[in-house]
């Protein structure tokens, strides 16, 4: 036959070999093809993040001048609506070249705003009435979402003919702080953590490749008693595996656009990607497109590499491998060399080293696993039959299992070493647990404040009001936050009793009677005063509005008296009484026309800083990358396991017919899949929490290993070994007969 000819068969045998030819082609179509699915997502990393960083560059106000341009004045405020943010950003053109955002083809007049795409469907939708008056103008137009950071972002262009704290800006277009070092720390994680979860893909791809190898065997025998060389059965077997590669190609660039079109609607925290965001590169694409065929190819004939087919039958050589250590420790050294010098994540250095040491630390699991599992398995002597039976079946052939659990032991190693370094900083990171019972805050600006206080108050079923107007006080050439505050008030934020009007407190602060001291407020003026009391001691109640604004000294009102406090801001903190769910957005609408000068916060329960949350949601990212891929290690080791029971079915029956119990045989499989597992653990562990140590001083020294985390690893790892080994007991059971023993 020619080669033509040769690849010919190959595909025939593929289709049309019977139907286990077709579960195979089923099997290795479904597998590859979700193995390429997920290259192709990792492959858009960087087109992910260049279009969303073109995207912050876009929106970024520029506030140098520029000859020619009058500059816009903007003010960015925020507003929150049933837990969701929503950004107004305030225009105020001061000539006719002021310039115009993205996203928008003028500036909007005062009492117009333009609505991202997704503000719009949330207006559109809200039966409450609650949100329009939230909006301080008209809807007039749509904002471009190619000009929106994330698909799923709330903002608003507000116009305004006069603006608070407003902002020069001259152009749109500014790289200033759209990306911190803290940033592109967690972007450096998350890189490692992308290829510890791509890593038992190949693994997978590997492993499917290799289906169907007993009835592979003995349809080449046949082949080759019919006249083929040896050439020939490699192209044969070549081409049998391209089949289930390109279907498993075109299944998983099928399933990356499915996925492609519904992604608009995945956020995780601040962070989203548009369709258009999911591109691989086409460099990286060939690559895949060449990559797994090669490997399903390589693989198929690497399983070969130890047989011998000749017409009359198969041969396997017996002998195992001598496994050399030297090369295998060479991972390991240069990943250690390459993080334990300080060179931080601030600079491409620093993150080159940490992604290249973590990707060869990670590269060492695998490559001292098979030495590390023949070692052991070596030394061990005795043990019930089923525990001996696990023992030879190792010493005979532990290449194929310690490489399926390798590729489960690389996930738990970065996912152990990731989630300690990302569980530490969110523990330094995190905010403080908030007691105020559901209590809302309203801070205004002094100019609007006690306009802003009227309203609040006047809000339906508003009670318990607790109100401080805060300052500063220059005290022996020292700043210190002063507030005044009634005697309800003060009683309620502090443990002092007995409050009298003309009372004062203080802290750490020191002040005297007849002492004359500066009270500055935030349009900078000094006003003189004297301190008309004896200061009484001041111990603010946790999570109180003492504590809220840092105050260090408390005045009652009748103790400033004379002094202008106009331009002080002022505090509210209040409770609804109605049970209205709503109550806060009643609330944030009475104080609406004030907007930008006005805000409005709810908490209740714990109170992440933005910090905190980012590293929470990447550890719950990759916590769930991990548990997907140990569930994709786990088909590998049922596949594998299955494949095992057929190949060894005259073994087993000949097991049976001796009189051993199939419950033996069982527990052997369980330990065949248990021992390197258990092994894979302790390597995976030990690399894990010596990843997180060695990168800890990338960060800020925080090292914190969530031994919840490793334990739920640990135990889904433990469970799928003995689901895998509980699947094959069927299997077992019909291999184990006598009729198996028959040959003709």
């Amino acid at each position: 036959m020619t080669g033509r000819e040769d690849l010919l068969l190959g595909f025939r045998l593929a289709v049309g070999g019977g139907r286990g030819s077709i579960i195979r082609l089923v099997l290795s179509t479904v597998g590859i093809g979700l193995a390429v699915a997920i290259l192709l997502i990792g492959s858009s990393a960087g087109t992910v993040k260049e279009n969303r960083d073109q995207r912050a560059y876009a929106a970024s106000p520029r506030n140098e001048p520029i000859p020619g341009v009058t500059p816009l004045n903007y003010s960015a405020t925020r507003t929150d609506f049933r837990g969701q943010a929503i950004a107004l950003v305030h225009l105020q053109p001061t000539g006719p070249t002021s310039p115009i955002p993205p996203g928008v083809d003028r500036l909007p007049a005062p009492g117009e705003v333009f609505l991202s795409p997704k503000l719009e469907e949330l207006v559109a939708s809200d039966t409450s009435g609650l949100l329009r008056p939230r909006l301080p103008g008209k809807p007039v137009g749509i904002i471009d979402a190619a000009a929106v950071l994330n698909p799923n972002d709330l903002v608003a262009y507000v116009g305004t003919d006069e603006l608070s704290g407003d902002i020069a800006t001259y152009a749109f277009g500014s790289d200033y702080g759209y990306e911190t070092p803290f940033e592109r720390g967690i972007l450096s994680l998350l890189l490692v953590g992308l290829f510890v979860l791509l890593t038992p893909v190949f693994i997978f791809v590997g492993t499917v490749s290799r289906l169907g190898g007993a009835s592979r065997d003995r349809r080449l025998a046949a082949l080759r008693l019919a006249g083929s060389s040896l050439n020939q059965l490699r192209r044969i077997t070549a081409a049998e595996s391209l089949v289930g590669a390109v279907a498993g190609l075109v299944a998983g660039g099928a399933s990356f656009l499915l996925f492609r079109g519904a992604v608009a609607d995945f956020q995780v925290f601040r962070f989203g990607v548009y369709p258009k965001d999911l591109t691989p590169s086409w460099p990286l694409v060939a690559l895949i497109v060449l990559v797994i065929p090669a490997l399903t190819v390589a693989t198929a004939w690497a399983a070969q590499r130890h047989t011998v087919v000749e017409p009359l039958g198969v041969v396997r050589e017996t002998t195992p491998p001598q496994r050399r250590l030297w090369w295998r420790l060479l991972p390991v050294v240069a990943g250690i060399a390459l993080i334990a010098p300080d060179l931080g994540v601030a600079s491409e250095l620093g993150r080159f080293a940490l992604i290249g040491g973590a990707v060869l630390l990670m590269l060492g699991i695998p490559a001292l696993l098979p030495w590390l599992l023949d070692r052991v398995v070596s030394r061990i002597k005795g043990g019930p039959p089923s525990f001996q039976l696990a023992i030879r079946r190792l010493r005979n052939d532990s290449g194929t299992p310690s490489r399926v659990v390798a590729g489960l032991c690389v996930v738990l190693a970065g996912a152990i070493g990731l989630q300690s370094l990302l569980t530490g900083q969110a523990v330094l990171t995190a905010g403080y647990e908030d007691r105020t019972e559901g209590r809302a805050s309203v801070h205004a600006d002094g100019p609007v404040a006690d306009r802003a206080v009227a309203a609040v108050r006047a809000v339906p079923g508003a009670a318990d009001f607790q109100t401080m107007r805060s300052m500063f006080v220059d005290a022996n050439s020292a700043l210190a936050s002063f507030a005044v505050a009634d005697c309800v008030t003060i009683e309620a934020a502090t443990t002092a009793t007995g409050c009298r009007d003309g009372d004062v407190f203080t802290g750490t602060t020191s002040i005297q009677k007849g002492q004359t001291v500066k009270l500055v407020d935030n349009d900078k003026r000094e006003r003189p005063w004297t301190v008309p009391v004896t200061p009484r001691p001041l111990e603010v109640k946790q999570s109180g509005l003492a504590e809220q604004l840092a105050v260090h000294v408390l005045a009652t009102p009748a103790a400033v008296a004379g002094v202008d406090l106009a331009a002080a801001p002022v505090t509210v903190s209040l409770r609804g009484t109605t049970g209205d769910p709503d109550f806060v957005e009643l609330v944030r609408n009475s104080v609406a026309p004030y907007s930008g000068q006005v805000t409005v916060a709810s908490y209740n329960g714990k109170r992440a800083s933005d910090e905190a949350r980012m590293f929470d949601d990447a550890r719950n990212i990759l916590f769930g990358g991990a548990l997907l891929v140990l569930l994709l290690a786990g088909v590998s080791l049922l596949v594998l396991a299955q494949e095992q029971v057929r190949e060894r079915r005259r073994a087993l029956g000949a097991l049976s017919a001796t009189g051993v119990p199939v419950r033996v045989i069982v527990r052997s499989l369980l330990w065949q899949n248990g021992i390197p597992l258990l092994l894979g653990i302790v390597v995976a562990t030990a690399t894990g929490i010596a990843l997180a140590a060695l990168g800890r001083r990338l960060f800020w020294d925080g090292l914190y290993v969530d031994w919840s985390a490793v334990g739920m690893l640990i135990a889904a790892a433990v469970a799928m070994v003995l689901l895998v080994t509980a699947s094959t007991v069927p299997s077992v059971r019909s291999a184990a007969k006598a009729e198996n023993l028959r040959t003709e």
